[in-house]
């Protein structure tokens, strides 16, 4: 008993020593302990750059641009290769120094070409604009360039043994009393000749033989042809032409009335030249290797290069 009651005694003096605290104030405290502010190391802040385009096409400058198209198809033609090489192109200011052109195994509506070159001269000014939102390189003034072609007889056989080919050079009078219906006896129209095959060879001092099967008449009176076709090469305006034409069949030379058509049909194969209004050819020289191919040489005069559809 005595030791309970010292016990007891000692614990009360401990009690006493002890500050009386509120229990929300003895909670609290632990949690204002934790709240003692602390150094705080600077956090990283997040850097702004501006938008980044990796091309700015808009306001580009260029020292030398190349652009090579293998394997092109085009709404009217198509081709092997293109190459282009355009030299001090300023998109800003919209100023070219030089562009070179080359096409390879090209086959358009109205031309064909194995290897075609053009070189332009002097400082270019062209529309920005319309380059780069309708994708056409429009010259203010036209661009003078320097021009050489070339083409080859297997080429040249290629074109002419096309179907499309063949309907050009085929003829329909539909008028009574046409002139090739009155020509060959028939008493009203729908006259044809129709070409189903034809063939060219290149000869010395630019002449050139074609050979042409068909046939001419009316329907089931048409009867079949094979006609011989010696002419000269030239140039007429510019543009390669087909001149001093005989046409014969069986050795014997045939109607001038039926051998102006034909030669006109020929002309008129490919009339890229004298047509298009965005590069006008104008060549100057030919030569003519025998069995082999034709080389013509010029200028033209480039108004616009279209590298889309509008």
């Amino acid at each position: 008993m005595h030791k309970l009651i010292q016990t007891l005694a000692f614990t009360l003096c401990l009690s006493s020593l002890t500050p009386h605290l509120p229990v929300s104030a003895q909670e609290q405290a632990p949690v204002q302990q934790m709240q003692v502010p602390m150094p705080q190391q600077a956090m990283p802040q997040a850097l702004s750059a501006p938008t980044l385009s990796f091309v700015d096409i808009n306001s580009g400058r260029f020292g030398k641009l190349e652009i090579d198209m293998q394997d092109g198809q085009f709404l009217r033609g198509a081709c092997d290769n293109i190459h282009l090489t355009a030299r001090n192109l300023d998109l800003n200011l919209g100023e070219l120094k030089s562009l070179d052109v080359e096409v390879k195994g090209g086959n358009m509506e109205d031309f064909i070409v194995d290897k075609l070159s053009l070189t332009t001269q002097g400082a270019l000014k062209f529309d920005t604009g319309l380059l780069l939102n309708q994708r056409v390189l429009q010259f203010t003034s036209p661009a003078t360039a320097q021009v050489t072609a070339l083409v080859t007889q297997d080429s040249l056989n290629k074109y002419l043994k096309a179907p499309s080919t063949l309907d050009k050079l085929s003829y329909t009078v539909t008028k009574k009393g046409g002139m090739l219906a009155g020509l060959l006896g028939a008493a009203g129209g729908n006259f044809g000749l129709t070409i189903t095959g034809a063939s060219v060879a290149l000869g010395r001092n630019n002449k050139v033989s074609m050979t042409a099967e068909g046939k001419a008449g009316i329907a089931q009176l048409a009867v079949p042809i094979a006609a011989q076709l010696e002419s000269q090469l030239s140039i007429q305006d510019g543009w390669v032409q087909l001149g001093d034409t005989k046409l014969m069949t069986a050795g014997q030379e045939i109607s001038p009335q039926l051998s102006e058509i034909l030669v006109k049909k020929i002309n008129g194969l490919s009339n890229l030249g004298t047509k298009s209004d965005d590069i006008h050819f104008s060549f100057t020289d030919l030569k003519v290797t025998s069995g082999k191919q034709l080389v013509v040489t010029g200028t033209a005069q480039v108004n616009r290069l279209r590298f889309g559809r509008n």
